[in-house]
């Protein structure tokens, strides 16, 4: 089953981005594989923070379900809490077979490369403004890829430790670059805010460990990627920032509700107002949608949005949606395990450390996504933040317990 565990992860993360769909095969692959717990029944020695995660999961699924059925939504709904009831078994099956720590950082690597690759055929090739990989979106796919890069520069910490370093150093390094130049070319500013975040995080925990001069570095490094991202000619970062300080001008000069920005901060507006009326339970998605329809009719609002389902927000979107108690389910699924994350990588061992730092950078990633684009509405969004979750907090859980008993970690 270790074997089994290793190539499901690898593949989760290796195919993400350059297969349609790809999330999905290695997630249902673990998934299958969770059956195996009904007849094998290993001892699974869950902690406390195990049922905390669990919890965090079972609470976000049950008050999706609750509400969903209460306002008589669709059941196509249902895809997104299934998603994150589906990790429950996996996280249980993680671990008992953890898998090997060299499958997860490859596939990381390989999944950014991969996507980066596709989306450089797609520009170059295809001509396509702004490319969107295997994915059905260029706003998700430039999120998950520099999610993808960052939590490769997590990585870099386990290399160090590996008995081919370079070639690990090598490897990680580029699926990073790759990851955070698919976010560039795919034009998702959203995304680009993470950049600057969780390389700080990052620099933090390596100048905690290897001495403050890491700080310098990392952020040197960093402030000369993002200075010749924007000056090379044709830079989409260049142009997309331009493009929005334009738009928020016009917006602020002439309540211009035409463009991209325009649009988001009506959706905004109206997520907020509408919420009023039902501020605990929310409308539900339906009752969302019928009532922007009745805005537009009063001309209240202008018809440019009306069939967008989401509030391009995670958090008004919830609000809207399933009210204040929705919204409690959604910072309980955030910032619980990232709480847990912080911890072991304020208190734990220095085996646990780069999975600590990962799942750190993937709860601050989604806080941070959140904010401009609905990241949970669709099951590119959903899967890519509970499996890698439940992925990393294994592996943390397996390099803790290793290094406790004295044993050696696999490498």
């Amino acid at each position: 089953m270790l074997r089994f565990t290793s190539v499901s992860v690898f593949l989760f993360s290796a195919l993400a981005l350059a297969v349609s769909s790809g999330y999905s095969l290695g997630a249902l692959a673990l998934l299958l594989g969770s059956v195996c717990l009904l007849w094998k029944r290993p001892r699974l020695e869950l902690q406390q923070r195990d049922r905390l995660l669990l919890t965090a999961l079972l609470t976000y699924c049950l008050v999706f379900v609750a509400n969903m059925f209460y306002h008589g939504d669709p059941m196509r709904e249902f895809d997104i809490p299934l998603r994150v009831l589906l990790a429950v078994p996996v996280l249980l099956l993680l671990l008992a077979y953890p898998p090997h720590p060299a499958a997860w950082w490859a596939g990381l690597a390989f999944g950014a490369i991969g996507g980066a690759a596709l989306a450089i055929w797609q520009f170059v090739v295809q001509h396509m403004p702004r490319p969107e990989a295997a994915t059905s979106n260029a706003i998700h796919y430039g999120n998950v890829s520099m999610l993808m890069g960052m939590l490769a520069l997590c990585g870099l910490a386990w290399a160090r430790t590996q008995r081919h370093r370079i070639a690990w150093y090598g490897l990680l390094i580029a699926g990073c670059l790759a990851g955070i130049f698919g976010s560039i070319i795919s034009g998702s500013r959203g995304g680009w805010l993470a950049l600057p975040v969780c390389v700080l995080l990052v620099a933090i925990d390596h100048a905690q460990i290897h001495g403050k001069r890491y700080i310098a570095i990392i952020l040197s490094a960093m402030a000369l990627l993002m200075a010749l991202a924007y000056y090379l000619p044709h830079s989409p970062v260049h142009e997309r920032t331009a493009a929005a300080i334009t738009q928020v001008e016009k917006f602020n000069a002439n309540d211009d509700k035409s463009t991209s920005i325009g649009q988001r901060f009506e959706m905004w507006n109206i997520a907020l107002v509408l919420s009023r009326q039902h501020p605990l339970i929310g409308l539900g998605r339906n009752g969302y949608l019928e009532q922007k329809e009745a805005l537009v009719k009063e001309g209240r609002m202008g018809p440019s949005t009306m069939n967008v389902t989401n509030a391009h927000n995670d958090y008004l979107d919830t609000l809207v949606k399933r009210g204040a108690v929705g919204v409690l389910a959604l910072l309980l699924l955030l910032l619980c395990p990232l709480t847990m994350f912080a911890l072991t990588l304020r208190h734990g061992t220095l085996a646990g450390r780069p999975y600590a730092l990962s799942g750190v950078v993937l709860c601050t990633c989604y806080l941070i996504f959140g904010l401009t684009t609905s990241s949970l509405t669709l099951n590119i969004g959903i899967i890519m933040l509970v499996f890698p979750m439940v992925i990393l907090w294994a592996l943390q859980r397996h390099a803790q317990k290793s290094a406790s008993t004295g044993q050696k970690v696999s490498n």
